[in-house]
């Protein structure tokens, strides 16, 4: 597994020196923003998210400030340090700063003829939450690759990643799940673009106790993007689930990016 660490972390910086089929500069796609799809793009932004899931055992709301920065034309690195605020249905609630995350993406791809690119990166999970109040303290890699096309006014993106828990807090096998996603875009006018997502995450590891274990969760994510200041866009969506296989019964999505 260290190997596998190591390999993952240097996988951006080899594509970012050896970029495949590349020029030198860069002119990004301008894609929406999604609620759960990574979009394939190289960033330089202020963002804030928030998300709220209700569920059988209670609600979680996370809050998040990351910041989105190139360090070579192809090859971004972003940094994301969560709160989170726990609300159990039996227990006492808690909050407090979550997994820092920090993710690497390489533009390996790109066709300004066909508005077309795909992004590779992986995302380290550091555990700096408390795992005792319930606010984390998980380790974890997720290599991802993300990829999109710009058709007339609709953008249509793709994600596949599959992540590694290292550091499981129960006897057993370290959880592993693969999450497949897309969405699409539709640019009614420069300032709104409805959108829907598909999700899809399968747990292919775990204890063998564990009821999600090997089950498909399947959910829509209706929501829109609203252009409401220069260079500024707020998103908000919805996830619902269609499977009885499910994390939380609704999960509510917002966001605001700030690009400079």
């Amino acid at each position: 597994m260290k190997r596998l660490s190591v390999a993952l972390l240097a996988l951006p910086l080899v594509l970012a020196t050896n970029p495949a089929r590349a020029q030198d500069g860069i002119q990004n796609v301008a894609f929406f923003y999604p609620l759960r799809t990574r979009r394939p793009v190289i960033e330089r932004e202020l963002e804030v998210r928030v998300e709220h899931a209700k569920g059988r055992d209670g609600r979680t709301t996370e809050a998040a400030a990351a910041l989105e920065l190139p360090i070579l034309p192809r090859w971004q690195v972003e940094i994301e340090v969560p709160l989170v605020f726990q609300d159990p249905k039996d227990g006492e609630a808690q909050g407090g700063v979550g997994d820092l995350r920090v993710e690497n993406k390489v533009m390996v791809w790109q066709s300004l003829d066909w508005l077309s690119q795909i992004a590779v990166g992986v995302e380290v999970r550091l555990p700096t939450g408390s795992e005792r109040r319930g606010l984390g303290g998980e380790a974890a890699l997720e290599p991802f690759v993300s990829g999109g096309i710009a058709l007339g006014d609709f953008d249509v993106l793709a994600a596949v990643a599959y992540e590694f828990n290292v550091n499981a807090h129960v006897p057993g096998p370290n959880e592993q799940e693969l999450t497949a996603s897309a969405a699409v875009g539709w640019r009614v006018s420069p300032r709104f673009t409805p959108l829907l997502e598909l999700v899809t995450v399968t747990r292919t590891r775990g204890v063998p106790d564990d009821e999600l274990l090997h089950r498909t969760r399947v959910s829509l994510v209706p929501g829109f993007n609203a252009r409401v200041l220069p260079r500024s866009t707020f998103r908000f969506g919805v996830e619902l689930p269609l499977t009885r296989a499910r994390a939380a019964d609704y999960t509510v999505l917002g966001g605001f990016v700030k690009e400079f």
